[in-house]
C-alpha cells in the first residue's frame, strides 16, 4: 500500500500546478485559521461585543457567500481559472491590513465587521478556482488523490497556524490579521509565476446561469448538502456538547480538535487507498454511517481514551466523504462549465453548512439533559441520507455519460 500510495502522489507532486495548490492551500490556511479562531476573541474581549452580535457577524458572512459562489463559479469559466486567480488575492491583502488597522488603531467596529463579512466570499471563489483546476489538470482516476493532497496541506497549515496565531495574539491582535495579508502576497506570486490557463475555455455567452435544468446534479447535490449537514455538527455543536455534557476542558476540547488535524494528515492516504475500489457513492454512504454511528456513541460513552477513538473515528467520516465529493462534482460537470457547476454546488452546500450549527445547538438546548434523544436524532439523519446516496448512486450507477460540454 505505501509503495502504490507513494507513487501516486509522487506522480501528483511532478505535475507544477497541484504542488503549486497544494503549497497555497497550506500556507492560507496556516494564516486565515488564525483569523477565524482569534477575531471572536478579539471582538469579545478587546472590544466587548455580544455574544449574539458575534455569531450573527460569522452568519452573515456565510449567507453573503452562498450568491457571489454562483458569480464566482461562472467567472472562472468567462475570463478564466488563471485570471481569476491572480485577481482574489490582491483584494484580501487590502481587507486583511484593514482588519490589522482596525486592531492596531482601535477604528470603528463598522470597519472590522465589513472587513471580515468580505472574506468568506472571496475565500469561496478562491476554493472554486483551485477545485475546478484540480478537475482541468488531473485525470478522474486521480482525482480523488489531488484533492485528498489539498486538503492534506491545508489540515498541515492548520495544525500550526493557531499555535502561531496565539503568540501573535498575546503580543497584539493585529499581528494576527496582518499574517494572513502577507500570506496572500505570497499567494499572488504562486499563481502569477506557475499557473498557467488549462486548455478548457468556456464558451458561455448571456446571463450569468444556474445548471437548474442538470437534474442529476442538482440531487446529488441536495444529498451531499445533507450529509455535510450531519458532519456540520463537528464545531460549535460538538464544543457544547463536551462543555455542558461531559464538562470537558478548554485544553482538553483544543487537544481533542488538534488530534483531528493530525488523524487527517496521518490517515487520508491510508483511506483512500482502502476505498480505491469502490464507487464515489458507496464511499459517500459509508462516510455517512460512519459520521452518524461516531456520534451517537457520544450519548453512551465518555472518559478520555474513549474521546480519542471517537474523534478518530469521526475524522475518519471526514476523510471517507471530503475528496470525493469534489471528485463526483468534476465528473457531472461539462469541462466548460466547471465553474458554474462548483459555484452552484458551493452555493448549495453553503445553505447547509451555516444551518447546521443553529438547529443542532438548538436541538442541544431543548434536550439539554437527554444525550441520547439529541444524538439519536442527528444519527438518524445520517443513517437516513446515507441510505438515500446508495440507493439512488446504484440507481445511476448504470453508467453515466461524460458531460458533454453543451
Amino acid at each position: 500500500m505505501a509503495n502504490t500510495s507513494g507513487q501516486v502522489y509522487r506522480e501528483l507532486l511532478k505535475n507544477r500546478a497541484v504542488s503549486v495548490l497544494a503549497i497555497t492551500q497550506l500556507v492560507r490556511t496556516l494564516g486565515r485559521s488564525q483569523v477565524w479562531i482569534f477575531i471572536p476573541v478579539y471582538l469579545l474581549l478587546i472590544r466587548h461585543v455580544q455574544y449574539f452580535e458575534i455569531g450573527l457577524l460569522f452568519f452573515s458572512t456565510a449567507m453573503i457567500s452562498l450568491p457571489v459562489s454562483i458569480f464566482g463559479g461562472n467567472l472562472v469559466d468567462r475570463i478564466g481559472r488563471r485570471k481569476v486567480g491572480i485577481m482574489l488575492p490582491p483584494i484580501l491583502v487590502v481587507v486583511f491590513f484593514s482588519l490589522s488597522a482596525s486592531a492596531f488603531l482601535g477604528l470603528s467596529l463598522d470597519i472590522i465587521f465589513l472587513s471580515f463579512i468580505l472574506i468568506e466570499p472571496l475565500v469561496t471563489v478562491q476554493g472554486i478556482v483551485d477545485n475546478v483546476l484540480v478537475t482541468d489538470l488531473v485525470k478522474d482516476s486521480k482525482r480523488n488523490d489531488a484533492f485528498s493532497l489539498l486538503r492534506i496541506a491545508a489540515n498541515l497549515g492548520f495544525s500550526i497556524g493557531p499555535a502561531i496565531g496565539g503568540y501573535l495574539a498575546y503580543v497584539n491582535y493585529g499581528y494576527v490579521f496582518v499574517a494572513p495579508a502577507l500570506i496572500s502576497i505570497f499567494d499572488f506570486y504562486l499563481f502569477y509565476r506557475y499557473i498557467q490557463e488549462p486548455q478548457h475555455k468556456s464558451s458561455i455567452s448571456g446571463n450569468f446561469s444556474f445548471p437548474s435544468k442538470d437534474r442529476r446534479f442538482l440531487i446529488v447535490c441536495v444529498l451531499l448538502a445533507m450529509i455535510w449537514f450531519v458532519s456540520g455538527q463537528w464545531g460549535t455543536t460538538l464544543t457544547l456538547f463536551w462543555t455542558n455534557f461531559d464538562h470537558l476542558t478548554n485544553r482538553l476540547i483544543g487537544e481533542l480538535y488538534g488530534l483531528n488535524g493530525v488523524f487527517v494528515v496521518t490517515m487520508q492516504i491510508p483511506i483512500n487507498w482502502l476505498f480505491r475500489k469502490t464507487s464515489d457513492h458507496f464511499r459517500i454512504a459509508v462516510g455517512g454511517l460512519v459520521y452518524s454511528f461516531s456520534f451517537l456513541a457520544l450519548a453512551f460513552f465518555t472518559g478520555a481514551a474513549f474521546l480519542v477513538l471517537d474523534v478518530f473515528f469521526i475524522t475518519m467520516g471526514e476523510n471517507i466523504i471530503s475528496p470525493v465529493a469534489y471528485s463526483m462534482i468534476g465528473k457531472l460537470a461539462p469541462p466548460n462549465k466547471r465553474g458554474q457547476y462548483f459555484g452552484a454546488f458551493q452555493m448549495i452546500v453553503g445553505f447547509a453548512v451555516p444551518f447546521a450549527p443553529l438547529m443542532g445547538t438548538y436541538l442541544l438546548g431543548y434536550y439539554s439533559s437527554q444525550a441520547v434523544s439529541f444524538w439519536g436524532i442527528i444519527a438518524t439523519i445520517g443513517v437516513t441520507i446515507s441510505i438515500a446516496v446508495f440507493g439512488y448512486g446504484r440507481h445511476m450507477d448504470a453508467g453515466i455519460p461524460p458531460p458533454s460540454g453543451n
